[in-house]
């Protein structure tokens, strides 16, 4: 049980890290020309995509959390939280593949999402298998 609290607390920390996110606009023209990825747009559905991932990214950290907090209490939303992040992950790489991204701009993502989902489904068979 103890690993399985582990992948949820540090894919809930993960995702609660794009808090930084609500910038302005210059900050992430800083962020972006530090990882050599081109200047995004001035457009206000650029800002409003980056809100809205960045608050959906954090709802999903306090989901995490709270799973961590007791995973045998919330059953089957556990097993789906590393479905999701498998899902993720795997959207994550196609996507960075399909568009030419090079792969330092999406391997974080997709390499943690996969690797945390898989941790939390191995976890939470054994954690089964050790209650029943």
């Amino acid at each position: 049980m103890r690993g399985l609290k582990i992948c949820l607390w540090i894919a809930g920390i993960l995702c609660l890290l794009v808090v930084g996110l609500f910038l302005p606009l210059s900050a992430y023209e800083s962020i972006t020309g530090f990882f050599g990825i081109e200047t995004l747009p001035d457009s206000p559905l650029i800002m409003y995509a980056i809100r809205t991932v960045s608050a959906t990214f954090i709802g999903i950290g306090a989901f995490f959390i709270i799973l961590a907090l007791n995973p045998v209490k919330y059953g089957v939303l556990v097993p789906f939280s590393g479905l999701a992040a498998v899902f993720i992950g795997v959207v994550c790489m196609i996507t960075g593949l399909a568009v030419g991204m090079p792969a330092l701009w999406f391997l974080g993502d997709s390499l943690s999402c996969l690797v945390l989902g898989v941790l939390i489904l191995v976890f939470w068979q054994k954690a089964k298998r050790l209650s029943g």
